[in-house]
């Protein structure tokens, strides 16, 4: 009987296309034989579609509901027929319903993503730029952050953008990366390191880096980008970067900046006392090594495609620049 009540009442409220902001303060109005594609968060079983309602007035993501009255399908939306009314199909015995106000995930700090990577897996149009990122714990807070959504599929997260001090003399010891993050390691006397940096960049060119306790709670798998040599992304295997712990690595070129050596790729990491440093096992050279100790007279800031420990970059360049991002 209590079903039967509720199903006669949703149709009548989608008959006679009713707003009922009197009864649920936000903004709602539902549409029978109506499905919005694309934009789900979460799907689920609910019995009657104020479940469904109630489920998507819980989670601040969601705009927007489909609910299939046949198999009780609740789909939570991130998005709205509104904001894109051409991913509006039709289908039988579906409810759509427009919940609140639609706002695109990560355009403010009350709507937070939980990750660059998970945006794009949702939104395959997400584009590049700052948004405002909250991880999935209760003591987080929403910070912003720079995704990078086309390179290699997207789901970027910008965490480490650095240029060079000395670039004209590149293998000297006036040269290192600059600045450096707070990584683990001895960092004193603080006046022969590059400046520490723990501000998050909002760009490639903000030449910061964002604390490095948080490059975990990101993702595990990075990419490096520069403008002097080919784009590396690595696959931790046993080295983990984001957990300072030395061993292989499955890496590959995912874009050529060079004329040559454009497939060489680092396979293992280790950490030097000047930095972190990568390998490529069949030169039996280093192919990155970011050096930021300005008195360690062994270390210097390697970006070789070659991975023959030399000077293989590119030269002339005017902003000489790299990017670390996450996944």
């Amino acid at each position: 009987m209590k079903s039967t009540v509720v199903f006669v009442f949703i149709l009548f409220l989608l008959k006679h296309k009713v707003t009922y902001a009197t009864m649920w303060p936000t903004k709602q109005y539902s549409e029978k034989d109506v499905y919005l594609q694309g934009f789900t968060l979460e799907s689920s079983k609910v019995e009657t579609i104020f479940e469904c309602y109630r489920k998507c007035e819980d989670n601040i993501h969601c705009a927007s509901i489909n609910m299939n009255l046949t198999n009780k399908t609740c789909e939570l939306k991130y998005s709205t027929k509104t904001r894109h009314p051409e991913k509006i199909v039709s289908q039988q015995n579906t409810i759509y319903m427009e919940i609140r106000e639609h706002k695109e995930p990560g355009s403010g700090p009350d709507n937070p993503i939980t990750s660059c990577k998970t945006l794009k897996q949702s939104d395959s149009q997400a584009e590049s730029g700052v948004y405002w990122m909250k991880f999935n714990e209760t003591s987080s807070e929403p910070f912003q952050v720079f995704c990078d959504m086309t390179t290699d599929g997207g789901g970027w997260t910008l965490v480490y953008s650095y240029t060079f001090s000395d670039f004209d003399n590149f293998n000297t010891d006036d040269n290192v990366i600059t600045p450096v993050p707070n990584w683990p390691l001895n960092m004193s006397p603080a006046n022969e390191w590059s400046p520490i940096s723990t501000t998050t960049p909002l760009n490639e060119s903000s030449y910061s880096a964002m604390d490095f306790v948080m490059w975990k709670k990101i993702g595990r798998e990075f990419l490096l980008k520069c403008n002097i040599t080919n784009w590396v992304a690595c696959v931790e295997g046993t080295g983990r970067l984001v957990d300072w712990v030395t061993g292989s690595l499955t890496c590959r070129v995912v874009k050529a900046i060079t004329p040559t050596c454009t497939t060489i790729a680092p396979d293992s990491f280790e950490f030097w006392s000047c930095g972190p440093a990568f390998r490529n096992s069949a030169s039996n050279n280093y192919q990155f090594i970011l050096d930021a100790y300005l008195k360690l007279h062994q270390c210097h800031p390697m970006h070789d495609p070659c991975a023959l420990s030399s000077e293989n970059h590119l030269k002339n360049v005017s902003s000489p620049a790299c990017a670390l991002h996450l996944r």
